[in-house]
C-alpha cells in the first residue's frame, strides 16, 4: 500500500536509521600508538601523547587496554607492551597502579568526560600519596593508571544515547566475561609479586557490571577457601570497588553468601566495595523496570529460602529470599545487601561527613527506588570482620548517575586509595596485646577517621 501516511513512516524510519548511522561510536582502539619515554611530559595535548596506549605524564603514567564487544583485547600487542611496562617499573622502584573501568555513554577517546576526570583524579591521588609517604624511598613509586576502554558509548547522538542502555548492559556483562578477567588476574600477580607494589580497581555503572562480572566468581572462590582454613581472603590487588554498579544483585549473590559462612582475621582486607547513591535514577528506576518487563519472558524465578534472610524489626524470624527481587535490583541498590551510610552535611559552607553502619543508622539503608520489596530485609548476622562493604549515599555525595568525580566522591575515592596505599607500604609490628584495632585494619572500619580523612582530602582539593 502506498498511501503518504506510508510514506511519511518510511521516510521518517530512514532518516532514524540515517541518524543512528551518523551518530555510531567506533568500534576500535582510540589509542594505536606506543608512546616513547617521557612522551607526555612537556605535551599533554600533542597527538604523539593523546594517540599513545601508554603514555607518561609528568607525575603519572597513563595506560589504556581497550576491548570489542565480545570482551577482546583489540591487540594482543599492545595490551602485552602494556603489561610490560607496568611490570617493569613494579619490579624497579614499585608502582601504585589505579585501574578504572568507565561506564555507559562513554569510551577511551581523549575528550571523553570521564578520561578526562580519571586523568584529574590521578593528579589528587598523586598529591595525596607525597603527603602521605613524603620524598622518601616510599615516595618515589609510580603512579599509573590504567583505563580499560570499551563501547560504552555506541551512539553519540544526545538523545538517541538513552535507548542504548539495555544493548550495553548486554555488552558490558560480555566484556566482563571475556579479556578483562584474564587481564586483573595478570596484574594482580604482577603486583602481588613485590610487596612494595599496590592495585586498586575501580568501575562505574556498566563499567561496575564489568568488574563485578569479572571478578565476582574469583573472589567468590577466595572468600570460600579463606586461604585453607587461615581466616582470610586474599584480595584481587588491594581493593575492588565500583560506583553505582548498574548489575542485578543476584549476580553478587554467591559472593555475600560464600562471604557470611564464618568469621574473618582482624586484618581482613576489604575484598569489595559498592558506592551508590539513592540519587541514581538509571539505577533506582530504569534498571528495575527493564529487568521486570525484559525477563517476564526469560526466566521463571523462585521464593528461595535462606536462613541469614530476616528483617531488621524480627531479626529472629526467617523470611523468603525472591529471585524477582534480586534480578530487578541492582547490587548497590539491594537493600539486604546494604552494611553502611555514608553522607556529607554543608552547614554555613562546612563540610562534614557522617560514616554509619545500617546497624546504627538502619533508616539510610531501607529499600528505596521502584522496588517490591516489603518492610526492611537485612542480611543476618554478618561475621566478625567481614570484608564486603555495600555504601548508600544521597545527592548530598553525588547528585546523580554519572556525578562520580565531583570534589566530595573524589575525596572518598582517594581517601580509600590514600589507605590502602599507607597500610600496604607502611607495615609496622603489631602489638597483639594492645586493645583496638591494629594498624592493618581498614579505615572502612574506623568511621570517625574515616569521616576526618575524607575532609581533610576535600580540604586540600579547594
Amino acid at each position: 500500500m502506498d498511501t503518504p501516511a506510508v510514506r511519511s513512516y518510511l521516510q521518517l524510519s530512514l532518516l532514524l536509521l540515517v541518524l543512528i548511522l551518523a551518530g555510531c561510536a567506533q568500534n576500535a582502539p582510540y589509542h594505536t600508538e606506543s608512546g616513547s619515554p617521557g612522551n607526555c611530559v612537556s605535551t599533554p595535548d600533542a597527538e604523539t601523547c593523546r594517540q599513545s596506549y601508554y603514555q607518561e605524564h609528568e607525575h603519572f603514567d597513563l595506560a589504556f587496554a581497550e576491548f570489542s564487544e565480545r570482551g577482546n583485547a583489540f591487540s594482543d600487542a599492545y595490551l602485552k607492551d602494556v603489561k610490560n611496562r607496568i611490570a617493569q617499573k613494579a619490579a624497579d622502584k614499585g608502582v601504585v597502579l589505579v585501574i578504572f573501568v568507565h561506564g555507559w555513554k562513554h569510551n577511551a577517546a581523549e575528550t571523553d568526560s570521564n578520561l578526562i576526570d580519571f586523568k584529574k583524579s590521578l593528579a589528587a591521588i598523586d598529591r595525596a600519596l607525597q603527603s602521605q609517604l613524603g620524598d622518601g624511598a616510599l615516595g618515589e613509586r609510580n603512579l599509573v593508571g590504567l583505563y580499560i576502554g570499551w563501547r560504552g558509548a555506541s551512539i553519540e547522538l544526545e538523545y538517541l544515547e538513552q535507548i542504548t542502555f539495555w544493548d550495553r548492559k548486554a555488552v558490558a556483562e560480555e566484556v566482563g566475561k571475556g579479556g578483562v578477567t584474564r587481564l586483573l588476574l595478570e596484574l594482580d600477580e604482577i603486583t602481588n609479586s613485590d610487596g612494595k607494589n599496590v592495585m586498586v580497581v575501580i568501575g562505574h555503572s556498566f563499567g561496575g557490571a564489568i568488574v563485578t562480572s569479572a571478578l565476582s566468581e574469583v573472589l567468590t572462590e577466595r572468600a570460600t577457601n579463606r586461604t585453607q582454613g587461615k581466616g582470610y581472603a586474599p584480595n584481587i590487588g588491594d581493593g575492588v570497588l565500583v560506583i553505582n554498579p548498574a548489575i542485578e544483585a543476584n549476580q553478587a549473590l554467591n559472593l555475600v553468601e560464600a562471604a557470611i559462612q564464618r568469621d574473618f582475621r582482624p586484618e581482613q582486607n576489604p575484598l569489595f566495595v559498592s558506592l551508590s547513591t539513592d540519587a541514581d535514577g538509571a539505577t533506582h528506576y530504569a534498571f528495575p523496570a527493564g529487568q521486570t518487563i525484559g525477563l517476564l519472558a526469560t526466566w521463571r524465578q523462585a521464593e528461595l529460602q535462606r536462613g541469614y534472610y530476616r528483617d531488621r524489626s524480627d531479626l529472629e524470624k526467617e523470611i523468603p529470599l525472591s529471585e524477582k527481587h534480586l534480578d530487578a535490583t541492582t547490587v548497590g541498590n539491594f537493600a539486604p545487601f546494604l552494611t553502611h551510610r555514608l553522607s556529607a552535611v554543608e552547614t554555613n559552607g562546612q563540610v562534614s561527613f557522617e560514616f554509619e553502619t545500617c546497624d546504627d543508622e538502619p533508616k539510610g539503608c531501607e529499600p528505596k527506588g521502584w522496588t517490591s520489596l516489603k518492610g526492611h530485609p537485612t542480611v543476618h548476622p554478618l561475621p566478625a570482620n567481614y570484608p564486603l562493604y555495600f555504601i548508600k549515599t544521597d545527592e548530598s555525595l553525588m547528585t546523580g548517575h554519572n556525578d562520580i568525580f565531583n570534589p566530595r566522591v573524589n575525596a572518598f575515592l582517594v581517601t580509600v586509595i590514600d589507605d590502602v596505599v599507607s597500610r600496604t607500604l607502611t607495615p609496622r609490628l603489631r602489638d597483639e596485646k594492645a586493645p583496638g584495632p591494629s594498624f592493618r585494619t581498614s579505615i572502612l572500619n574506623q568511621p570517625a577517621k574515616l569521616e576526618a580523612r575524607v575532609q581533610e582530602m576535600l580540604e586540600s582539593a579547594q
